[in-house]
């Protein structure tokens, strides 16, 4: 008999990382020959999330922080999120291709819009597993305790998937409230060498390091994904992914397509309020599919985003990573490139005169160490789910 596996993530955020991780982690297992499915509980920053006592956080946010958190994801957000797909045709494009991704791609549970109703539910899973991407920040306004599986029933098996801190260090306080979930999961594993630190210091536990999910499906896998993409650009293209604004991927990825003789496109995170840039052409109301189709498509890519720097390294397209040294979340990007062998794809911003020269790219090398390290993450899964 399957074994029936419920998945606690970041979803339903219009966010193409954490979309797409979250459909990669059950499609994997399912693949495996397990039973997954993503538990759908709205994220907090969803505006149908509904904020009970239980989703409260457990850390005491300074008041302006309170203030500003409250104005934007119980205020701002919903506002954005009704108003625009009326007045906004982009907006409106955008969020149906990501709401269509997952209703073509993804098994969901019924839905929890409070963290109440997910404590009060009887699940029927053998095993939880609670990851990836963001789902221990200690910055996210709401309870982390239903990503800690808080909610899951004593007796049953509570692992972690590649799950992230967001940040490379977390206060004592930190610690002190979250010490004893961290110590009831049966197996931690993380994606970032700074996650196994932090464990290391709450629990004084050895965590695995593995894969993101995305990295768990291979290109032929996310090809199949990309054949219902809405857009089809003809021609050789640099894309730009850029979470942050950033002047110099902008100059970057200019030069790049005098060198290549290529039109660059900019995939947007949002569908409006755009910058425009001379010579760059906005994709304004990309879905997950098409961000997939695009970036498998690419010539070359320039971005300063962890998904955009795993993608391109797993579809073997060249690519530079652009990063602020000031940032404190570059340490994902670091990691990975460390790992891939391919840290000289940095592009740092304080230092423009070491913009690449040449732009080819050999992936033999990292294709083989990505092979080794999901065979490695795939043991994981399956080690910890069978026994």
């Amino acid at each position: 008999m399957k074994k029936k596996i419920g998945i606690i993530t970041v979803s339903r955020t219009t966010n193409f990382g954490a979309e797409l991780q979250a459909f990669a982690l059950q499609y994997k297992l399912n693949k495996l020959g397990y039973d997954a499915e993503v538990i759908d509980y709205l994220y907090f920053k969803n505006n149908r999330h509904i904020v009970s006592k239980k989703a409260r956080p457990e850390l005491c946010f300074k008041k302006k922080e309170q203030l500003k958190n409250l104005f934007i994801y119980r205020i701002i957000g919903p506002l954005i999120d009704v108003a625009f797909p009326i007045f906004h045709k982009k907006t409106n494009r955008k969020f149906n291709n990501f709401k269509n991704f997952h209703k073509n791609n993804t098994r969901f549970s019924k839905e929890f819009r409070t963290a109440d109703s997910l404590y009060k539910h009887s699940f029927n899973y053998d095993i939880f597993i609670t990851g990836s991407d963001q789902v221990w920040n200690p910055a996210t306004f709401s309870s982390l305790k239903p990503y800690l599986l808080d909610f899951a029933p004593p007796f049953k098996k509570r692992i972690s998937y590649a799950a992230s801190f967001g940040v490379s260090k977390v206060s004592s306080e930190y610690k002190n409230t979250y010490s004893g979930l961290f110590k009831k999961l049966d197996s931690i594993s993380v994606r970032e060498e700074q996650g196994k630190e932090i464990i290391k210091e709450i629990t004084n536990r050895e965590a695995n390091e593995v894969l993101d999910p995305t990295l768990l499906l291979s290109k032929s896998d996310w090809k199949e994904i990309a054949k219902g993409s809405k857009i089809n650009i003809k021609e050789p293209y640099i894309l730009i992914y850029d979470l942050h604004p950033s002047p110099e991927i902008i100059e970057l990825a200019n030069k790049t397509a005098a060198k290549l003789n290529c039109r660059v496109y900019r995939i947007c995170k949002r569908a409006f309020s755009n910058p425009k840039n001379n010579g760059i052409k906005n994709i304004d109301d990309a879905g997950p599919t098409e961000f997939v189709s695009l970036f498998m498509k690419a010539t070359y890519v320039i971005t300063n985003s962890f998904h955009g720097v795993i993608f391109s390294t797993n579809f073997n397209i060249p690519f530079n990573a652009v990063l602020n040294p000031k940032r404190k979340n570059n340490s994902r990007i670091l990691n990975f490139l460390s790992y891939v062998n391919l840290s000289n794809r940095i592009v740092w911003e304080d230092n423009k005169d070491h913009y690449p020269i040449d732009l080819k790219l050999n992936f033999e090398d990292v294709n083989l160490r990505l092979y080794k390290k999901r065979k490695t993450s795939v043991e994981f899964l399956n080690y910890n789910i069978l026994n």
